[in-house]
């Protein structure tokens, strides 16, 4: 990371951005389109621990997204929080927006297992629940949040779930504390 002043380092530390975000962003090949790059906006949930996170979408037994993962299930992430934008009129290239966001790569994975198929769409609901009771835009960590949702068997069976699996991940923020050219 070019900037090691906004870098976000430590589990905890970048859990506390992701559990502001609703959406996450998925990059892959489309290799039925000549391998042009394919993005598509998804909700999720996750799990982060010692430096693995899991990220779990859901989605319906077919599309483009699932035949893009089945023929190359490398794909890149990106999720960001935006928040104020600052101007200073007297020098321009201090004006931004603060900001947080985690990216990432990983390996996609359709999840056949009907337990973790369960779990991720639990995770899912938790951290879009979360958003949604304290504003999307101003959500607070999940632990605050008591609602739990559990899935059956059959639920999980009526949705497809995938997930990344990645250890390559870094956070970056733009916070009030940072001012630099």
């Amino acid at each position: 990371m070019r900037r090691k002043d906004r870098e976000v380092l430590g589990d905890e530390n970048i859990a506390k951005i992701i559990e502001q975000c609703t959406t996450c962003h998925i990059a892959m090949a489309d290799d039925a389109n000549a391998g042009m790059p394919y993005v598509i906006p998804l909700s999720f949930g996750y799990s982060l621990e010692g430096g693995v996170l899991e990220l779990y979408f859901h989605c319906a037994h077919v599309g483009k997204k699932l035949d893009c993962i089945r023929k190359n299930p490398n794909v890149a992430f990106s999720m960001c929080v935006e928040n104020r934008i600052e101007i200073h009129e007297d020098v321009y290239c201090k004006s931004g927006r603060f900001y947080a966001s985690v990216v990432g790569q990983g390996k996609a994975e359709i999840v056949e297992d009907s337990a973790e198929k369960c779990r991720g769409l639990s995770l899912l609901m938790e951290l879009q629940a979360a958003g949604a009771a304290h504003g999307s835009s101003s959500a607070q960590a999940m632990h605050t949040d008591p609602r739990k949702f559990e899935f059956t068997p059959a639920q999980a069976a009526a949705v497809t779930v995938f997930k990344i699996t990645s250890t390559n991940f870094t956070g970056k923020e733009k916070n009030n504390n940072v001012q630099k050219c």
